[in-house]
C-alpha cells in the first residue's frame, strides 16, 4: 500500500483562479485545485480524495459559506485520483493524475443526483434524474421481505406510491442506479 500521505489544507478567501471543466473546481496553481463553495446549494459538502485502489485518502465536510477550499497536492506521488463531492442532491466525481509537477483534471465528470423521497398520509413520493442509467427501486419490510420491486430505463422518473394497502411498521424504500445505492426509511 502506499505510503501515509499528509494533506496541507489551506482556506482561501479570495484567489485569482482559472475554472477547470467543473465549475466548482479551479486550479490554484501546477499542484494545487480549489473547491469555490458558493457553486453548491446546500449548506454543506462532502469532499473525499481517493487513490486509484479506491483507498480514501481524505475526507471531511466543507461548510458553505464565502470562502473556498485548497488542496494542495505536492506531497501526493504521481498517479491517479479522484475527487468526489457530495451534497444533499448529487454526487459528482472528477478524476484526476498527477504528473511530475502539475495536476491535470479529467474533461469528464460523473453525476449522479440523488433521489428525492417524501411521505405525506398515504402516499410516498420519489423524483429522480437517472441521466439515462437504470434504476432499481425496491420497498421492503422490516423483515427485509419485498412488498415492490421494479426496473426503470428513463431519464426521469416521478412516481407516486399508494402506501395503504402495507401492512402498519417500518419500511425501507431503496433505490439503486449506477453502483450507488440509496435508503430512505419510512413507517405505515
Amino acid at each position: 500500500m502506499k505510503t501515509q500521505v499528509i494533506l496541507f489544507l489551506f482556506s482561501v478567501l479570495t484567489l485569482n483562479v482559472y475554472a477547470t471543466e467543473v465549475h466548482s473546481i479551479a486550479f490554484a496553481n501546477a499542484k494545487a485545485i480549489i473547491i469555490k463553495s458558493n457553486d453548491w446549494k446546500s449548506k454543506s459538502v462532502d469532499v473525499q480524495i481517493k487513490e486509484a485502489s479506491g483507498n480514501i485518502i481524505l475526507s471531511e465536510t466543507l461548510k458553505i459559506k464565502n470562502s473556498d477550499r485548497k488542496y494542495n497536492f505536492k506531497n501526493l506521488p504521481d498517479g491517479e485520483y479522484s475527487i468526489q463531492i457530495t451534497d444533499d442532491l448529487k454526487i459528482a466525481t472528477q478524476h484526476f493524475s498527477i504528473r511530475k509537477e502539475e495536476v491535470k483534471m479529467s474533461q469528464s465528470v460523473e453525476t449522479i443526483h440523488k433521489p428525492f423521497i417524501t411521505k405525506k398520509d398515504n402516499h410516498l413520493d420519489i423524483n429522480l434524474m437517472t441521466g439515462g442509467n437504470t434504476a432499481f427501486i425496491n420497498i421492503t419490510d422490516i423483515n427485509n421481505n419485498i412488498v415492490y420491486a421494479d426496473k426503470y430505463e428513463t431519464a426521469t422518473i416521478h412516481k407516486r406510491f399508494n402506501i395503504t394497502s402495507l401492512v402498519p411498521g417500518s419500511y425501507s424504500m431503496t433505490v439503486s442506479i449506477k453502483d450507488r445505492t440509496f435508503t430512505h426509511e419510512f413507517k405505515n
